[in-house]
């Protein structure tokens, strides 16, 4: 019997290792496909770097607004699909930002449609009707490596300048490699059944396909260590291992992961951020986009902050201008909220429990608010002059001096309510003034005489993280 069947594509010849499979045991039968099976993650492995460029170019489309569109007729358009629709669930993505395109459409999920895969032009118009675009990454699926509807929508992809991809298990023709940004080619031999690609080019499809969006969404920050930190909460399943997640990262009970993921309107990310850093849903929401959703950047940021040496820049670990809008709604909304927060914290205390001092030189309530009002006067002249001028000098504080005025302010016989008025108002003052500001003007710097050029941003930013921190003493001493 001949090995080749006059075919020259390696999926389409015979294996001689199972020529006389038809006269094996059941037994035989599954040594002899275990046996074919133990090469698919060798011939995997020989193309890691392909395969790492293909995560590559996947993060980067993402990161543009782009979408992985995988392109496949037969079984490879079925693992394609399978692959596209498992992402929203395990890492929490939108639906449409890894998409799975099969020749015939989605009757040929579930019924052969094999003339389907014959056409270029429907791959083509295929390219069309997704709106496919720069952005994107169009990768296609053929193991034999030669099916026109693959072809065909590689080819108009490539047109509509969108980065393109390709996956085979036999080798592919000159053309096609020059056409795509990357071609993955997992040689994984004739397959037991001579032609039934379904088998180890399938396994390896498969293979392949896992590891691109598997790494590329651990690029994107949706996994932290080796959990899933993004999954979507669909299911009882997937209630129970968020909550065991936020469990083990944590170390608090399953009541605790429960009302954590309450707090974070269910998301594990923001969850295990308040839990560990104990932030408000606000914060961690913006430690998180400003280490661009990475669960481990955005507890480093915490932990930098709150343990930094005496002395330390603390503007440095703020990036110099939001990240994106989301930023900076987060901190306009943090500095807007924070006289609210407070009044709620000391809303029916007695006057004596907001006046009393833990220690000598250590501030009560009503003096850590009185100390947020002279701060605003700082921040809010500071912020005006780096808008106004080019690199101002932006004055030091006398911590010392300031502390101490603070003592010495009368606050402690103040009503509560009028200092927070107070600091409402000049809240909504700050506000105001940031009203007409943009990103690009949040970039223009100051230089301060201790710690060096700092942005308007990096100013707003330290402001959130000290309202918080006199907020966590407020109830702190509350609670004693």
């Amino acid at each position: 019997m001949a090995d080749d069947l006059y075919d020259s594509r390696l999926t389409e010849q015979s294996n001689p290792r199972t020529r006389d499979i038809d006269l094996a045991s059941p037994l035989e039968i599954v040594d002899l496909i275990n046996d074919e099976d133990r090469a698919i993650p060798e011939a995997v492995h020989a193309r890691r770097e392909e395969i790492a460029r293909a995560i590559e170019i996947a993060v980067d489309c993402f990161r543009r607004g782009g979408r992985l569109i995988y392109v496949g007729a037969g079984t490879s358009g079925r693992l394609g699909v399978l692959d596209a629709t498992e992402c929203p669930p395990t890492f929490g993505t939108p639906p449409e930002m890894v998409r799975g395109i099969i020749a015939g459409g989605h009757v040929a999920l579930v019924r052969s449609q094999e003339g389907a895969e014959d056409r270029a032009s429907e791959g083509a118009a295929a390219m069309d009707d997704a709106n496919v675009g720069a952005n994107d990454f169009v990768f296609g699926i053929a193991t034999s490596s030669t099916t026109p509807y693959v072809h065909g929508a590689l080819a108009r992809a490539k047109e509509l300048q969108a980065h393109t991809g390709f996956l085979c298990c036999t080798e592919p023709d000159v053309e096609m490699r020059a056409l795509v940004d990357v071609c993955v080619v997992p040689l994984v031999g004739p397959e037991v059944v001579a032609g039934s690609t379904r088998m180890k080019a399938g396994t390896a499809t498969k293979l392949v396909l896992n590891t691109i969006t598997t790494g590329a969404m651990i690029r994107l920050g949706k996994v932290y260590g080796n959990l899933m930190v993004d999954l979507q909460t669909m299911s009882e399943k997937l209630v129970d291992r968020s909550q065991r997640i936020v469990m083990a990262i944590t170390g608090g009970s399953r009541e605790q992961a429960q009302g954590l993921l309450q707090r974070a309107g269910g998301s594990v990310k923001v969850a295990i951020v308040m839990g560990k850093a104990s932030l408000n849903r606000e914060l961690a929401q913006l430690y998180l986009d400003e280490r661009g959703g990475f669960v481990r950047g955005a507890l480093e940021l915490a932990d930098a902050l709150n343990s930094g040496p005496p002395g330390e820049d603390p503007f440095a670990h703020y990036p110099a201008e939001p990240p994106g809008p989301y930023s900076l709604e987060l901190v306009r909304s943090a500095i807007g909220n924070l006289a609210e927060r407070i009044s709620d914290a000391v809303s029916g205390m007695p006057d004596g429990r907001l006046r009393r001092r833990p220690g000598d030189g250590r501030w009560c309530v009503k003096e850590h608010i009185q100390h947020l009002i002279d701060c605003d006067d700082v921040n809010r002249g500071r912020i005006a002059s780096v808008l106004k001028n080019d690199e101002p000098v932006i004055v030091s504080r006398d911590d010392e001096f300031e502390n101490q005025r603070t003592l010495e302010s009368g606050a402690r016989d103040a009503e509560v309510d009028a200092l927070l008025d107070n600091l409402g108002d000049l809240r909504s003052h700050l506000l105001s003034d940031l009203d007409t500001v943009n990103a690009d003007d949040l970039k223009r710097r100051g230089k301060h005489k201790v710690f060096g050029v700092i942005s308007a941003y990096q100013i707003l930013r330290h402001l959130v993280w000290h309202d918080h921190r006199h907020l966590e003493a407020i109830k702190r001493l509350l609670s004693d």
